[in-house]
């Protein structure tokens, strides 16, 4: 996509470096929520990569090695694909792309595991947004808010219409706060996903987190090269902080924007949010391949190992692979990261 007005590009920066463990036990670290088929056929990372066509640059995608070969098949002529020797959060991450990336470009950074029901409506946002990111600002997509969730961080923006001033980022509230600020209006999830040009990112990143972009330069100046891929230097990199962009630069930078969008987004962080965004039978229930569900109710069942029958439950989520099998309420999804801590210690036994 590219900006009517300059023409500058638009280049999708698709950040992929998941851990695995909040669906755990269908995802891994070796094979992220992101790398699976988890709505319709393609996996959210397909998905994802099909939301820009040919209006868009081609993508740079950040990730750890342990994904390369699936990377490397499933990426797009002309993507170049930045492999993290380790962990070191968004904020690393989307350093290492704006030092890469041409000066000129607008670059939309995005996560590659979430859903988007209307892409449309997706795009009219970002035609709004580039507007503002041409004038060096950085642009946040605020999701519109259909019942106060505690699991989001929310983003409070200023009187308006199209995009908006941030007032301030609130942490992901508790219940009553999370009412109240719905009811206030002028209060939108933070969907981590974020539109400014290449020099805008590298300025705040210089100005907020100085540490952050010394490590992404070097680790880029010291990398190896193999095609498309880049292998980014593990001394380098080891030694930028471990931060998200929310908390490195978003934060405290003066040049913060909202635009405000409903396009049937979910996280797909936890299996609650997977039951909820799933097509459903006429009891609720949102089965996957090889599964039986005989007088169940308002139940998900997911295999990727044996088949699963399920009799007589409500409300629950089953999910089984060759390993493991989990179940649980839909509402404890938030503790599926103890268990998946709790397997690693008993495998390493």
């Amino acid at each position: 996509m590219t900006d009517e007005t300059s023409g500058r590009p638009i280049r999708p920066v698709i950040l992929a470096g998941g851990a695995g463990t909040r669906l755990w036990p269908l995802s891994t670290a070796e094979r992220p929520k992101h790398l699976l088929p988890l709505l319709g056929e393609d996996t959210l990372f397909h998905q994802t990569l099909a939301r820009f066509g040919e209006r868009f640059a081609a993508p740079i995608i950040v990730a750890n090695r342990a994904q390369e070969a699936d990377l490397r098949a499933a990426a797009p002529e002309g993507t170049r694909i930045l492999l993290e020797p380790m962990k070191r959060d968004s904020a690393a991450a989307i350093a290492l792309a704006a030092e890469l990336a041409d000066g000129d470009e607008l670059l939309l950074v995005c996560p590659s595991d979430h859903f988007i029901g209307d892409v449309a409506a997706f795009h009219r946002a970002i035609e709004l947004a580039a507007d503002a990111a041409e004038e060096g600002n950085i642009v946040t997509f605020g999701i519109e808010p259909d019942h106060p969730a505690t699991g989001f961080g929310y983003i409070a923006a200023g009187h308006g219409e199209g995009v908006r001033k941030v007032e301030r980022f609130v942490e992901k509230p508790p219940l009553e706060r999370a009412e109240a600020m719905l009811a206030e209006g002028g209060h939108y999830w933070n969907a981590g996903i974020f539109l400014a040009g290449t020099r805008t990112w590298r300025n705040e990143l210089e100005r907020h987190a100085p540490a952050i972009r010394a490590a992404a330069q070097g680790a880029l100046a010291n990398a190896e090269v193999d095609g498309s891929v880049i292998y980014v230097d593990a001394e380098c990199f080891a030694t930028s902080p471990a931060k998200s962009i929310d908390y490195a630069v978003m934060e405290h930078s003066d040049r913060v924007a909202v635009v405000p969008v409903s396009m049937g987004w979910s996280d797909i962080g936890s299996w609650e949010a997977l039951l909820n965004s799933s097509g459903k039978d006429e009891q609720g229930n949102a089965l996957g391949r090889g599964v039986l569900a005989l007088n169940c109710r308002d139940t998900l069942v997911r295999s990727s190992g044996p088949r699963v029958a399920a009799i007589g439950v409500e409300n629950l989520v089953i999910v089984a692979t060759a390993d493991a099998v989990l179940v649980m309420r839909p509402e404890e999804a938030q503790r599926v990261r103890e268990a998946a801590e709790w397997f690693d210690r008993e495998i390493g036994k």
